[in-house]
């Protein structure tokens, strides 16, 4: 009896040497490894891998721990009329790319809020635009972030939609900024 012949398309033919195979295997598991490892807390040390090994296996490492709050950025004018400080939208001065849905307010705040000089040209560029698009006088601006609970994995997420700043209690309120006292009442001078 002659053997079955064996179609040659059957069965692919292996890349490489056995030998390299298994070390392949070997390389791929202590990667693994190390990066289980540096995910459990336990770095491996200097002298079992090089330094750009370790640098790949940190994976883990990027996203360390995980955000508690939703952070939505506002803002407040003093009003001349009023002496006190009311919300105010600025979305209409900060229009949002059709194609990243990103508001430069927003990024501002969050890039730029312990920056002091970008603070006041953001200051001066939100009281021009408010005080010429007619809907009355301010002469400054606070400007403050609010803290969203995100609820625990598995709960119930609630669609976001924009409440009055009234609607938060002050414990949820961050001010980053607020317009010097001699430039509100220098601006509300001039006003008159």
């Amino acid at each position: 009896m002659s053997e079955p012949a064996i179609d040659p398309r059957a069965v692919a033919p292996s890349w490489g040497p056995p030998w390299l195979r298994r070390g392949l295997i070997v390389l791929a598991t202590g990667y693994l490894a190390s990066i289980w490892l540096d995910a459990a807390g336990t770095r491996v040390p200097e002298r079992v891998l090089p330094r750009p090994a370790i640098y790949l296996t940190q994976i883990a490492c990027l996203f360390p721990h995980t955000a508690q709050d939703a952070i939505d950025y506002r803002a407040e004018g003093y009003d001349c009329a009023r002496r006190r400080y009311a919300e105010i939208d600025v979305r209409p001065f900060f229009p949002i790319h059709a194609n990243d849905k990103e508001s430069r307010f927003d990024r501002t705040m969050f890039f730029y809020r312990h920056n002091r000089r970008t603070m006041e040209a953001l200051d001066e560029y939100i009281t021009q635009k408010y005080n010429a698009s007619g809907a009355g006088t301010i002469g400054g601006v606070l400007l403050l972030s609010i803290r969203l609970p995100i609820p625990p994995p598995g709960e119930p997420l609630e669609r976001f939609r924009r409440r009055p700043l009234d609607e938060y209690p002050p414990a949820m309120r961050h001010a980053w900024y607020e317009s010097g006292s001699a430039r509100r009442a220098e601006r509300c001078g001039a006003a008159r």
